[in-house]
C-alpha cells in the first residue's frame, strides 16, 4: 500500500467534529491579577484572554464588571470579572454581574489573598490591601506586584483551591478565584 493510501485511510477514521477549546475572558483591575492570568498561557490547553481596566487610584470593581458585561457574548465560553472588595459590601455588584452573564470573582480584601492561600492557610483578617501585600511578601520575599507569575504559585494551587473553598464568603479574608481556576484548568 502506498504512503498516500495510508494517509487517506487515516483521514476516514477521524471524527467529523472538532472538540472546541474553551476560551475564557478575564477582566481584572490590577497588575498582579493580569500577570497571574497572562502567565496561564504557558499552561497546556488553557485559552485565557486577559483585559485590565484603566489604572486608577480608586477601586475599579464597577468598571471591571461593566467591561466584562460589554464583552459577554458568543466569542468566549465564560466571562469573568476579577476584582478587589477592599472591604466593601459587593453583594449588589455580584448580583449585577450575574444578571449580565458575567462570573463575579471578588477577593477580600484584594487578589493577594488568593496568592497567600497558595502558601499559607491564612484565616485571620488581612484588613487592607497593604497588609495583604506585606503578608505575601513575608511568605514569598522574592514576590513583586509587577512581576506576578502563575509558575511561582503553581505548586500550591490545589492547596489554594481547597483553602479558598473553606473561607466564608463575604468575610475577610475570602476569594472566589478558585472557581475561575477550576473552570479554566479543569473545564468545570
Amino acid at each position: 500500500m502506498s504512503r498516500r493510501a495510508k494517509r487517506e485511510s487515516r483521514l476516514d477514521r477521524r471524527s467529523r467534529f472538532r472538540e472546541e477549546k474553551q476560551v475564557h475572558l478575564v477582566v481584572c483591575e490590577g497588575e498582579t491579577e493580569k500577570g497571574y492570568f497572562d502567565s496561564l498561557h504557558r499552561h497546556p490547553d488553557v485559552r485565557v484572554h486577559t483585559v485590565r481596566t484603566r489604572k486608577a487610584k480608586h477601586p475599579q470593581r464597577e468598571a471591571v464588571v461593566a467591561t466584562a458585561a460589554r464583552a459577554s457574548g458568543d466569542e468566549y465560553t465564560r466571562v469573568w470579572a476579577v476584582f478587589d472588595t477592599d472591604g466593601a459590601d459587593v453583594r449588589d455588584l455580584v448580583a449585577r454581574a450575574r444578571k449580565n452573564g458575567v462570573e463575579p470573582v471578588p477577593s477580600t480584601p484584594t487578589f493577594e489573598t488568593w496568592l497567600i492561600l497558595h502558601i499559607d492557610d491564612h484565616r485571620s483578617p488581612l484588613l487592607s490591601g497593604d497588609k495583604a501585600e506585606k503578608r505575601l511578601k513575608a511568605l514569598m520575599p522574592r514576590w513583586s506586584k509587577g512581576a506576578t507569575d502563575f509558575a511561582d504559585f503553581a505548586d500550591g494551587l490545589d492547596h489554594a483551591c481547597a483553602r479558598a473553598g473553606r473561607l466564608p464568603e463575604g468575610h475577610d479574608p475570602c476569594t472566589s478565584v478558585h472557581l475561575l481556576i477550576r473552570a479554566v484548568l479543569r473545564g468545570g
